[in-house]
């Protein structure tokens, strides 16, 4: 587990608790401020199967210091060291590329795009 788990304000986060299991993962369970996490008492939080926590909007609710304890057919060998989750402001466009761009074929064709965050954001691009 990492020292830090940064999620974006007011967008969909992911605590992960890194788990290698065989026989397979059966469950994995979740402590916060050292006090069980119980993701029924928090609506938009949800578990993956492989025992990820999906917080659907980052905000002042998921601040705290979490560990994971994972389980398979054997038991566990343990939880998690902590990690403390932080809220970040999501990326942001620097320079965003306009809706339409016209060249002449055979012409090249230069169409800027950039952010900034913390930590800096990777651009990736689709052709749709």
């Amino acid at each position: 587990m990492l020292p830090e788990t940064p999620l974006p304000k007011g967008m969909q986060g992911v605590i992960r608790c890194p788990t290698r299991a065989n026989p397979p993962l059966l469950s994995v369970s979740w402590t916060r401020d050292g006090r069980p996490l119980e993701l029924d008492k928090l609506p938009g939080w949800s578990v993956r199967p492989d025992g990820s926590i999906v917080i659907a909007t980052g905000n002042d609710d998921a601040l705290g210091v979490y560990t994971c304890t994972p389980y398979n057919s054997y038991g566990t060998a343990g939880e998690s060291r902590p990690t403390r989750v932080l809220l970040k402001d999501p990326p942001a466009f620097t320079v965003r590329p306009k809706e339409e761009y016209f060249q002449e074929v055979g012409r090249e064709l230069v169409i800027p795009c950039a952010a900034h965050g913390d930590p800096p954001p990777a651009v990736t691009w689709l052709k749709v």
